[in-house]
């Protein structure tokens, strides 16, 4: 197995293989799931959409069901609804529960033949960002830019000091306070422009009973193409794999301690299936 590559086979052994990782001093430990162990690590903006999909899918959302999202303030929080609705974003989701990451490693029927996997990050303390950082806003507005503004960003090239200052003055940039300004009017623009591709750990908002269902967080990484995560020096990664021929029996125990799709998803279409399958001969 790869490097920082553990294996589990049940919920104990599993939560034995959490318990064994080295402890840290402040930051944040959080865990992601995945029922196919050759999956990329990607948020969902970054799998199989069309170029300049990004800005466009996130307004005509926003024009089909406003109410929808009349009480985030924060872009961040709209996007973290969006995605809640199945809409692909630049946020990958997260739990701070270990159980909550080996449930989503599991669950998926179609993928029940292939090992999962999960991914534990352990974010050093000053990568670690509330809802309403200014840094969060910064990055979670790049989705209203076009591809063309974000790769103008991408290509500026920071050598020394005077080289900030021309950062913060090209064109996408200022758009990009454009919008930031909407949700922070007296937003100064000083901008560090290392901190639109350095991978950040946020805590949400509590508004959101999936998202406090599952534990829920998320990593921002701005302009980063997810291309070597593990190689980050914001977090140090760990996976756990998950045996195919496991899969069922983990969740049968995971059941017993009340995690399950009742539990993970709490709108009544979810619960009224799992007391389907729970009655099904």
């Amino acid at each position: 197995m790869p490097k920082n590559t553990l294996e589990a086979g049940s919920v104990t052994t599993y939560l034995e293989k959490v318990f064994e990782l080295r402890k840290m001093t402040g930051g944040a430990r959080c865990y992601r799931g995945e029922s196919d162990a050759t999956w990329q690590l990607k948020p969902s903006i970054l799998r199989g959409v069309r170029s300049d999909a990004e800005s466009h899918i996130f307004s005509e959302l926003m024009l089909e069901a406003p109410t929808e999202f009349s009480n985030d303030r924060m872009m961040f929080d709209k996007l973290v609804r969006a995605q809640h609705y199945g809409l692909p974003t630049r946020l990958l989701d997260v739990s701070l529960n270990p159980l909550v990451g080996l449930y989503f490693a599991c669950n998926e029927k179609q993928h029940h033949d292939k090992d999962g996997t999960v991914r534990i990050f352990s974010f050093i303390d000053k990568r670690v960002k509330f809802a309403d950082s200014d840094t969060i806003s910064l990055i979670c507005n790049l989705a209203r830019l076009s591809d063309a503004e974000r790769s103008e960003i991408s290509k500026a090239k920071i050598r020394h000091n005077d080289d900030v200052e021309a950062f913060r003055s090209i064109p996408a940039i200022e758009r990009l306070l454009q919008f930031v300004r909407v949700e922070k009017p007296y937003f100064v623009n000083l901008i560090e422009p290392s901190d639109l591709f350095r991978y950040f750990f946020v805590h949400p908002v509590k508004n959101n009973r999936r998202v406090i269902a599952q534990s829920g967080a998320f990593i921002a990484a701005g302009l980063l193409k997810y291309k070597s995560p593990s190689s980050s020096v914001s977090y140090k990664l760990n996976t756990i794999k998950i045996k195919s021929t496991e899969k069922g029996k983990i969740l049968n125990e995971l059941d017993l301690i009340n995690i399950n799709s009742r539990t993970m998803f709490t709108e009544v279409e979810f619960v009224s299936k799992y007391i389907k399958n729970k009655w099904t001969l």
